[in-house]
């Protein structure tokens, strides 16, 4: 393998850099909603020309939150990745979508040049809110979706190890139970306080 998969490569240089980008997202996602809103209510008062100038602005709010979050994925991503070996994946910093996008277009090429295995690194869920994973299940989900096979938790907790799936063999989900119930008692106990 070559790395120490326990370890998170993003520096706190890196990770302060990515987060401001996040915080300009989140501040132009804001902006888009509020235009949005005045949008609508000048269309609802009969103003369409107000309407059309406001949706505008939401629409360049709505390219420059785009591109701060594409920018705060480049940088997590190329930060964790930069000295991984070719068949590890770390997905740590990005958010579920950017995840997801970025293990569909991984899983194609393992798929595609035959690779003989492939480590994709989801975490524990330790950043999620109320620590419930949510990057594993989703990848575990897009995993099953390919025809190869997905052990989770190896080499160590917070990985999902990948390989091909013999032609023969049937998907064994029967894992899925003990981790979704472990899911689901997490969210009861956080619902509960």
């Amino acid at each position: 393998m070559g790395s120490a998969i326990s370890t998170i490569s993003e520096s706190a240089t890196t990770t302060q850099e990515r987060e401001r980008y996040r915080e300009l997202a989140r501040k132009n996602a804001a902006l888009r909603y509020e235009f949005s809103q005045q949008s609508q209510a000048a269309y609802q008062a009969g103003n369409g020309a107000k309407a059309k100038e406001l949706s505008l602005k939401a629409k360049e709010y709505g390219r420059e939150m785009d591109r701060y979050n594409d920018l705060a994925k480049n940088i997590a991503f190329n930060a964790n990745n930069a000295s991984r070996p070719p068949n590890e994946l770390d997905l740590h910093g990005l958010k579920v979508t950017e995840a997801l996008d970025i293990t569909r277009d991984r899983l194609r090429q393992f798929v595609r040049n035959n690779e003989k295995d492939l480590i994709i690194i989801v975490g524990k869920g330790n950043n999620s809110a109320n620590g419930i994973a949510k990057i594993k299940p989703a990848v575990t989900q897009l995993v099953n979706e390919f025809q190869i096979k997905a052990t989770p938790n190896k080499p160590n907790e917070g990985c999902i190890y990948v390989e091909p799936r013999p032609p023969t063999e049937q998907a064994d989900l029967s894992w899925l139970d003990g981790f979704f119930g472990r899911v689901l008692r997490k969210l009861f106990r956080f619902l509960r306080s």
